[in-house]
């Protein structure tokens, strides 16, 4: 069973996108988190090559497997991890120990009704459909940068961008 965790550089990805992973790739790199496995990862939706995906990230360097896991022998292991800091970790607030039907339908709601608002009823139709498929704020989380691009792809959206995300991020 091989776990992976993300690397330095996979942390600095998901706070900048600074290395340009394509939206699928970084959703896999989003969901990496040293408790997952493989088979875990193979339920994200829209996710077709999880092989050559993670094949990628590690290649590249975005993640590593995991201390204690066990990997084929054909898979090749990067090391060199270094403690990973609190700055580069994702914006997200931490969960609690019991899961918060409140909260997350809040996050919900509030992801596709500002989607609806800035882009129109059928301007997020494939986003506002995968939020609405979530089950779990993880499962949400990984939709939260399209999120932003999208609201922040528009005019209005794009001015008032700070303060929906601190919206969100206070029940994501």
């Amino acid at each position: 069973m091989t776990i992976f965790e993300k690397t330095t550089k996979g942390l600095e990805e998901i706070k900048n996108k600074t290395y340009g992973l394509s939206m699928i790739e970084r959703r896999v790199l989003i969901f990496i988190d040293g408790k997952r496995t493989f088979d875990d990862l193979k339920s994200l939706p829209r996710v077709t090559d999880l092989d050559g995906i993670i094949s990628l990230l590690q290649t590249d360097g975005y993640i590593a497997q995991a201390t204690g896991s066990t990997a084929p022998a054909n898979e090749v292991s990067l090391s060199g991890l270094s403690e990973y800091s609190d700055e580069l970790l994702p914006p997200f607030r931490e969960l609690p120990a019991t899961f918060q039907l409140k909260k997350f339908n809040m996050a919900k709601h509030y992801m596709t009704n500002t989607l609806n608002h800035f882009k129109g009823f059928y301007g997020a139709t494939r986003l506002v459909r995968e939020i609405d498929e979530c089950q779990t704020h993880e499962e949400l989380r990984v939709f939260y940068d399209e999120w932003c691009e999208v609201i922040e792809g528009t005019r209005a959206g794009k001015k008032r961008m700070d303060k929906l995300r601190k919206d969100l991020l206070a029940v994501l």
